[in-house]
């Protein structure tokens, strides 16, 4: 690595290299006027055309006409050649300030939370006060300085009536604190929700104290990703619960940046209210030993809650079969959940030969009986899902038609057993083909049923 060599830009003498983007370069500098060393960020390109430069002199512009808004990383000097060159790039000055993640570092949950809502509260400044939205809120462009908590880095703002400087099909933001609108819609989609977004990924990064946050929603309960599970806190919670509603896909789901900043100085007087007991670090321990019982309950919950798009998918499947039974005899007991020998026969089905525990049983049966009295002729279409406890489901379908109350029958087609992991699409390909061989069955099944109808005649 070549050694730093010491250079003059404008007034000021550049004496260290403080870090490198994909745009600029960040320099330590010495004016002989001013006691402290400054930071000196210079952009890379000399094309004044380009995006990153136009984003620069934007940067600049915002710079110098809110030098009285509070939470500002305020702007020192600037620098913005005709024609800028390698020996006389753009640049500028501004304060060196801590970055926030090292000003929290070992800090309590509580310092963090404070940090959060005073960012929030510049936000939602920025939004009421002039309508302008960040939109690249991560830890990195956080800073403290002077006991302030500062907003930087505004090279990526969206400010009303001005030239759109995004390209169709970039994403917009960093990596990992992105909204996925911001992703698919950068030029289009409201930036001020995205910056709660932004906001909700960087207050869970620094509550955990981890380097990057996971990738899009973070629902609240989310096993071993609760900020509790990294820093003990009885308040933790209430802030899982925040970032689940900060980091919604959909963005009308998500608080206003007025709210997040109301509800960071709430759960601060919450944190000031005595607790009666706090089983914060008991919990962990807990969890630690429970882990693998957590998990399958976890996965238990997964697995039914796909079993029940399962049966709806099912049940939109098999529709168009029940009015076309309609269609026949208007006298019919659609989708009842009681037929005894539909029950008795896919439960029978259903324990032989099996060795798992069924976590979870449907059954369904359509019913056409269009006379009264008894063994009058009947159809039976009949469906049922079960959800074995290695997250397995089970389809068995059944067309019968016979005379009711009697064990003998005029036609009998079962599907048998098909199987597939809940929630795959090899059980929606099990579903799909099912009811597509049941439909088969069914015609059938109704031309046997029709033929052994009595004939009563047609009255005058």
């Amino acid at each position: 690595m070549p050694t730093f060599q010491e250079r003059t830009l404008g007034s000021w003498r550049v004496i260290d290299r403080l870090g490198r983007g994909g745009n600029a370069t960040v320099y330590a500098a010495r004016r002989s006027d001013v006691d402290a060393a400054l930071a000196l960020k210079v952009i890379s390109t000399t094309r004044v055309e380009r995006e990153p430069y136009r984003r620069f002199v934007r940067e600049i512009a915002f710079l110098r006409e809110h030098d009285t808004v509070p939470g500002i990383l305020p702007l020192i000097d600037s620098h913005l050649p005709d024609q800028p060159t390698t020996a006389d790039p753009a640049w500028l000055a501004m304060p060196i300030a801590t970055p926030i993640d090292a000003a929290l570092s070992g800090r309590p949950l509580s310092d963090v939370v404070a940090a959060v809502a005073a960012i929030a509260d510049t936000l939602f400044r920025l939004q009421r006060d002039f309508d302008i939205a960040h939109r690249d809120i991560k830890p990195g462009n956080l800073y403290a300085l002077d006991e302030a908590w500062l907003l930087g880095d505004f090279g990526l703002i969206a400010v009303p009536n001005a030239d759109d400087l995004t390209q169709d099909g970039r994403q917009v933001g960093p990596a990992h604190y992105t909204a996925y609108e911001m992703i698919l819609h950068p030029t289009s989609a409201d930036p001020h929700p995205a910056d709660v977004y932004g906001l909700g990924k960087t207050l869970w990064v620094l509550a955990t104290g981890q380097a990057y946050p996971p990738e899009g929603h973070q629902p609240v309960g989310t096993r071993g990703f609760e900020i509790g599970d990294y820093r003990p806190h009885p308040h933790s919670a209430a802030l899982d619960r925040l970032v689940d509603l900060m980091t919604r896909i959909h963005p009308e789901e998500r608080p206003s940046k007025e709210q997040v900043a109301r509800d960071l100085i709430a759960w601060q007087e919450l944190d000031a209210e005595p607790v009666t007991v706090d089983l914060s670090a008991a919990r962990v321990r807990a969890r630690a030993k429970l882990e693998s019982e957590i998990a399958k309950q976890d996965a238990l919950e997964q697995n039914l809650d796909l079993a029940y798009g399962a049966v709806r998918r099912l049940q939109e499947l098999t529709r168009p079969l029940n009015d076309g039974l309609l269609s026949v005899s208007p006298r019919i007991e659609i989708d009842s959940a009681g037929d005894q020998m539909t029950q008795n026969l896919l439960r029978t089905h259903l324990h032989m030969g099996l060795t798992f525990e069924v976590a979870f049983f449907w059954q369904r049966c359509t019913k056409m009986q269009p006379m009264d009295g008894p063994h009058s002729t009947t159809l039976r279409m009949s469906r049922s899902l079960e959800l074995l406890s290695t997250g397995v489901l089970v389809l068995r379908l059944m067309v019968d038609v016979g005379l009711d109350g009697v064990s003998a029958t005029f036609f009998n087609w079962e599907s048998g057993a098909r199987s597939a992991p809940a929630g795959s699409i090899e059980a929606e390909t099990v579903l799909e083909e099912g009811v597509r061989d049941l439909a088969g069955a069914l015609a059938e099944g109704v031309d046997v049923f029709v033929e052994h109808l009595p004939d009563v005649g047609i009255a005058d």
